[in-house]
């Protein structure tokens, strides 16, 4: 008896899966997967005009792009370097600079492009009668990276 429905079990199920739809047909087109994101560290400079510590239009647009490249990416920390030797002292060189960090750390924060503590670094450099654009400046080192899942 044992037998009889272990063969009818079997029957049944041989012709329940005879009758199923077909499996798809295979693909007649190659796979591309779609191109990952480049999320790597950005490095950025920001040029000031001389004895200024707000943002040029440039800078506001450099700022932008950096965030429309850096979209669906990680972002860290953010390190800043300032140099100020535009200032007619050392002393003004300071406040020159932290207001110049102070200036890049809030637009960071504005096109969303720091996640944690900024690293700042104020390079001293002697004022001087003529300074190029390199001596007024802010270099901003952006972390980031491709999101891993699992």
């Amino acid at each position: 008896m044992i037998k009889t429905l272990i063969t009818t079990a079997l029957l049944t199920a041989s012709a329940a899966s005879a009758t199923a739809d077909p499996l798809p047909a295979p693909p007649t087109v190659k796979y591309n997967a779609p191109a990952s994101q480049a999320c790597e560290t950005q490095t950025l400079q920001v040029y000031f005009p001389a004895g200024t510590s707000a943002l040029t239009p440039a800078a506001k647009t450099m700022l932008a792009e950096a965030k429309s490249t850096l979209e669906g990416c990680m972002i860290g920390p953010a390190a800043l370097q300032v140099v100020a030797a535009d200032a007619a002292s050392l002393g003004e060189a300071g406040h020159l600079a932290e207001a110049r960090i102070v200036s890049v750390s809030t637009a960071l924060d504005q096109y969303q492009l720091s996640q944690g503590p900024v690293a700042r670094n104020i390079r001293t450099v002697e004022p001087a009668r003529y300074t190029a654009p390199n001596d007024r400046r802010v270099e901003i080192r952006l972390s980031a990276w491709t999101p891993e899942i699992g």
